[in-house]
């Protein structure tokens, strides 16, 4: 018996899931961090993000305002659980969906709260391999 055969999979994009999941991991671990410059350069010049309380951020100095808030809160926490990446066929999209929770600052009675929702996430493939967040939606 040959046990040196190469292992085939039936995903033809899964070096390019591996690419997406490697790079959320990236910007959670900069958010961990808070490193907002870091955070800031996985998103796209025409990133939106958009959570509950507040209005979309929807350019680069807006989503960068946004990173830069939550960082700067000193409750801040996040943790992701991934439910799901998938890669378009075309291998220039991909999207990650799954749960979130999330420690932040009240603004009106400046005590930490606990949230928790779902988040979905949408990378573009860029010209040079790498994979930027073009949308960013938690609910």
């Amino acid at each position: 018996m040959n046990t040196n055969k190469t292992l085939k999979t039936n995903n033809p994009n899964e070096l390019a899931t591996d690419a997406v999941n490697r790079t959320a991991e990236e910007i959670l671990a900069a958010l961990q961090a808070k490193d907002s410059a870091k955070v800031n350069s996985y998103y796209a010049p025409d990133a939106v993000i958009a959570t509950p309380g507040r209005p979309p951020a929807k350019d680069g100095r807006a989503v960068s305002k946004a990173i830069m808030d939550d960082i700067a809160d000193p409750n801040f926490k996040m943790s992701l659980s991934n439910e799901k990446t998938e890669v378009a066929g075309s291998g220039d999209l991909a999207y990650r969906r799954g749960a979130f929770k999330i420690t932040s600052t009240n603004p009106q009675t400046k005590q930490a709260e606990n949230g928790a929702g779902t988040y979905l996430t949408v990378f573009r493939k860029q010209a040079d391999g790498s994979w930027k967040v073009v949308e960013d939606f938690g609910v």
